[in-house]
């Protein structure tokens, strides 16, 4: 399942698709899939560099 960070405050979370409102800081922000397709992250699922 995709990972998704929050533009504003870097909220996480997993699902599928995106919400449309974060849970964490209430704003309608962007949300960046930072779900790891490297082997370099593999042990984590997230690329820490996004």
């Amino acid at each position: 399942m995709p990972e998704w960070k929050c533009s504003d405050c870097g909220y996480q979370l997993n699902a599928e698709n995106p919400p449309a409102e974060c849970p964490s800081c209430n704003h309608k922000c962007e949300f960046v899939n930072v779900t790891c397709y490297i082997p370099e992250c593999e042990d984590t699922g997230v690329d820490k560099r996004l």
